[in-house]
């Protein structure tokens, strides 16, 4: 039996979520191989509950637990953190130094891809169609007219490094530019100003099952709001997702392979969520972003394309545990 620590909470907008798909893939772990102990991280608080409620620090010097006078350590660690420390690098960093294996992207493939500009920039000189765009830090004067020049109305306005939606406000005209400023820098100290490209959303699971490379099915996504917003992506209501997505084959192809290029040069692994909008004006699938930790929650799309798939569900979480160990 292997101790597998699955650590789910965060420090970002994105807790709540993180705690829902940190339980849903608890009861999705085969207990016959892995014995998991759900870690509860808030800030500085990393503690584990045990089955009569008392609470048990994690020791961070070597992240280990002690129980009735027990030291429990870990064979490798599951994250199921959206944000921060899971998504951007900090946690896979320590993990690293403890020389814990983890499940997903390493620190430096974490830290970039979090990163929607500088991701952008790396995905565009793979040769893959990304949405004009412009990057300001908090500190700098904002230059208005470069905004409406480049990007135009309506555009969005995204923290760099943030996820599911958080701090990105989609803005009409220049008069509304101040106030998605104000909201995305809520969040973090630089922020992307991207050209609104209208078509459909289509979003595609790409995983590594025993070193392989494998994309997962096409979903779209048809939000109710005007955009697949934080509360679009977590109400039932708030959206529809339709896997496999009816497009044709060639797009298929087309998305499939850019999916594929993206994992295998940004040093992906794991299982992440890579989205595109498809231009209707010009047929260009255009890239938006990589979620190296996407949520899986029961109204998540990795389940629900892994289910596609024709995969069980207790059977990918293993793999991408036993992936995390080579």
């Amino acid at each position: 039996m292997y101790n597998i620590a699955l650590i789910a909470g965060g420090d970002s907008g994105e807790y709540e979520v993180s705690l829902r798909t940190g339980d849903n893939i608890f009861q999705m772990m085969d207990k016959s191989l892995f014995n998991p102990y759900l870690i509860h991280f808030k800030g500085s608080e990393w503690t584990w509950k045990d089955s009569v409620g008392a609470i048990h620090p994690i020791d961070k010097n070597d992240f280990s637990l002690m129980v009735d006078g027990e030291k429990i350590t870990f064979d490798a660690a599951f994250i199921a953190i959206h944000g921060t420390p899971g998504e951007n690098g900090k946690l896979q960093s320590y993990f690293e130094m403890l020389g814990i294996p983890y499940t997903g992207c390493g620190s430096f493939s974490s830290a970039l891809t979090f990163n929607k500009y500088y991701c952008n920039l790396a995905v565009s000189a793979l040769g893959v169609p990304i949405s004009p765009s412009l990057h300001f830090y908090k500190s700098d004067v904002i230059d208005y007219p470069m905004i409406e020049k480049v990007c135009g109305y309506p555009c969005f306005v995204k923290s760099c490094n943030s996820g599911s939606s958080v701090g990105v406000t989609k803005v009409h005209s220049a008069e509304e530019l101040e106030k998605a400023f104000v909201e995305a820098f809520k969040y973090d100290n630089q922020l992307m100003v991207e050209k609104f490209v209208r078509g459909r959303e289509l979003t595609c699971g790409v995983t590594a099952v025993y070193g392989k490379v494998q994309t997962l099915a096409i979903t779209e996504v048809v939000a109710s709001n005007e955009f697949y917003d934080y509360d679009a992506k977590y109400t039932a209501v708030g959206h529809k997702l339709l896997t496999p997505a009816v497009i044709t084959p060639e797009l298929e192809t087309v998305l499939k392979d850019y999916c594929e290029r993206i994992f295998h040069n940004l040093d992906c692994k794991g299982v992440v969520r890579i989205d595109f909008i498809h231009s209707q004006e010009d047929g260009i699938p255009y890239f938006l972003e990589i979620n190296t930790i996407p949520g899986q929650t029961a109204l998540s799309i990795i389940p629900e394309q892994v289910r596609h798939n024709g995969l069980d569900l207790v059977d990918f979480y293993t793999r991408l545990i036993m992936e995390a160990f080579k």
